[in-house]
């Protein structure tokens, strides 16, 4: 039989069962989108059973791996459960501490968008708003300063269903959610008509002249950790040993992380520990390239450094350090910001057109005191109703400043246009640089008192 006849006897067979099989498919209907509800918490696995199986199914675990599952675990993730910041948390902000520091950034960004222009229409844009309480102080602010609803725009950059609820609830008189096919999936409006919108990513916020906030956003993010040893960079992985129990252990070879995310200049020096995060870049990156683009100001607020340390992650619960390793999803994971990291980020490549003109880090003692905050000090202090108030305004800002406390520890950085060169020259950025004189936009506000809020 020649080999001619045998590809036709072939080809018919083929042709036969492909004909055949159009019988075996099934219609199957999926499931409305809009119908799933997740597994209330407590009903699904814990987050260390979870961990535990990922392990022993797949090898060890990045820390930025076991940060993206501690932290985001769409029912036991710690941020999804409960309010994790205040008194009753496991760790307190700068906003909640005083209403001053959010003023404070109020003032700030309306006094450097001057340089701009108008600044009409704006959108403020948070990433991580926390309780929303930045936010409020920063609205009482401007509406001192004549914003009114058409003026602005909220866009709030959160994950956590259970934080969005306290956010909606303090910042709205009405909120709802929306269709799945908006880029934001929950939306409502405050009590004097501004616009307010909720969406899981800062790719989908709209590309428009914007102040964005970044405040302790970064010092959440999932970072990958490496140690320099005798054959060059290796990566800390979390494993399981003998006991069923998390620890860390360092990689024989150089994993993709370590190919990909260490280059020059961050590994440049006498380092031998660095924390690396591949989202905080591209996040940096992000506002860089919006801030540029588009008009506005980024500023980070962070506790960081400007790589002089190394190992830095670590765990809070009721706010003491506690073992990141242990009772996950129990604890608040954190990492200090490697500001040095993110100024590179930020800053012009060969590759990219659009970059940021990057200020600081300065400590936040010396930011608060450039930006004249002894002065808002002073107001609250003289509308307080009794000495006992004065001494709990008083006690509250000297932990902002103190050096042993806030004062030091916490770090700004600030990205601006590149086109800002020649104007920021002469007009030197407040807070970063010379001292704010002109009490203007202080003697505006000078009289919110303690107990106003934005109507």
């Amino acid at each position: 039989m020649n080999s001619r006849h045998i590809f036709k006897m072939c080809n018919k067979l083929l042709l036969q069962q492909t004909i055949s099989r159009s019988y075996g498919y099934k219609v199957v209907k999926r499931p409305d989108p809009k119908t799933l509800k997740m597994p209330a918490p407590g009903t699904t696995p814990s987050l260390m059973e979870i961990i535990k199986e990922k392990i022993k199914l797949n090898g060890p675990l990045t820390v930025a791996e076991y940060m993206h599952i501690v932290i985001s675990n769409p029912t036991e993730g710690y941020y999804m459960k409960k309010e994790v910041i205040g008194e009753g948390g496991d760790f307190i902000t700068s906003p909640e501490i005083s209403q001053l520091f959010g003023e404070i950034l109020g003032i700030w960004f309306y006094a450097e968008t001057q340089k701009m222009g108008p600044g009409k229409p704006l959108q403020i844009v948070e990433l991580g708003p926390g309780k929303a309480t930045l936010l409020l102080d920063i609205l009482r602010v401007l509406n001192r300063l004549g914003y009114k609803a058409p003026d602005l725009s909220l866009h709030l950059v959160e994950i956590s269903s259970t934080m969005q609820s306290v956010q909606a609830n303090r910042l709205c008189i009405s909120h709802r959610e929306v269709d799945l096919e908006l880029p934001h999936n929950y939306e409502g409006e405050t009590v004097s008509g501004i616009k307010v919108y909720w969406y899981n990513d800062l790719k989908k916020v709209p590309n428009n002249f914007s102040w964005y906030i970044a405040h302790e956003f970064f010092d959440v993010l999932p970072i990958h950790k490496f140690e320099k040893t005798e054959k060059g960079w290796r990566e800390l992985l979390i494993d399981l040993d003998g006991q069923d129990k998390l620890y860390y252990r360092i990689t024989a070879e150089e994993t993709t992380s370590c190919k990909s995310l260490i280059r020059p200049p961050l590994d440049s020096g006498d380092r031998t520990e660095l924390e690396i995060s591949a989202r905080g870049l591209g996040i940096a990156r992000q506002l860089a390239t919006r801030v540029d683009q588009f008009g506005g100001i980024a500023l980070i607020a962070d506790y960081g450094h400007e790589g002089e340390k190394g190992d830095t992650f670590r765990a809070f619960h009721k706010h003491k350090v506690v073992n990141p390793l242990e009772n996950p999803g129990k604890c608040d994971l954190t990492a200090d910001v490697d500001f040095s990291q993110l100024r590179i980020a930020a800053s012009k490549t060969p590759s990219n057109e659009n970059y940021a003109l990057v200020m600081g880090p300065v400590k936040q003692k010396e930011f608060l005191e450039r930006c004249q905050a002894e002065a808002r000090l002073k107001v609250l202090m003289d509308n307080a109703k009794s000495e006992s108030d004065r001494e709990k305004i008083k006690m509250s800002y000297d932990m902002l400043i103190d050096p042993a406390k806030m004062g030091e520890r916490f770090k700004f950085m600030a990205f601006y246009p590149s086109t800002m060169t020649e104007m920021l020259n002469k007009y030197p950025p407040l807070g970063f640089s010379t001292p704010l004189h002109d009490l203007t936009y202080f003697e505006k506000v000078k009289g919110v008192g303690a107990g106003d809020h934005l109507t």
